[in-house]
């Protein structure tokens, strides 16, 4: 009777085998195993640690996090773009840098150069689509500026939000050295 077992299994039960608790027919199953599974012999062996699952759950709460901030981001965007067109304009004096926040969130220090990109990418795209549309799309040259406008409130944001970043990492850190 062969008892073969995922490599899931066999990191779990490694623990066990080399603390000596584990039973026997673990132990027999972990070392047949590791004989074809060069990766869990290396976990058995010490030379590579195992992998922690809450390690790789955070890992996909992360990502799962910055998909929903990278999707409200992109709909902050076109809504701020498409507020140029009317009076509400003046609306994104306090979306833009909102939005170089969350780009801060999402890219760090990158979104300084991301969010000007993204602003002029949403733009054309606006214009574009009103041009398909029949719609009464704004002149490309005024969406260029407003997107040049809108980059310096974002990067406004991004800079706020830095450098609260960097003066909380600090203060938990100097908490820390008097702890």
């Amino acid at each position: 009777m062969e008892n073969k077992i995922s490599c899931d299994i066999c990191i779990d039960l490694i623990p066990l085998v080399t603390d000596g608790v584990a039973s026997d027919e673990s132990r027999k199953a972990v070392e047949e195993h590791i004989k074809e599974c060069p990766e869990c012999a290396a976990v058995f062996s010490g030379t590579v640690p195992a992998p922690q699952k809450e390690d790789v759950l955070l890992k996909k709460l992360r990502n799962r996090a910055r998909l929903g901030l990278a999707l409200l981001l992109m709909f902050g965007i076109f809504f701020g773009i498409n507020l140029t067109k009317g009076v509400d304009v003046f609306a994104n004096s306090v979306i833009m840098p909102l939005l170089g926040v969350l780009g801060y969130m999402i890219f760090r220090w990158s979104a300084l150069y991301m969010m000007p990109v993204l602003l002029y990418i949403a733009s054309a795209a606006s214009f574009l689509i009103g041009m398909a549309g029949g719609h009464d799309a704004a002149d490309s040259a005024s969406l260029i500026s407003w997107a040049g406008i809108y980059s310096v409130f974002a990067a406004a944001g991004v800079l706020t939000a830095g450098l609260m970043h960097f003066a909380f990492r600090k203060e938990e850190k100097d908490e820390e050295k008097d702890s």
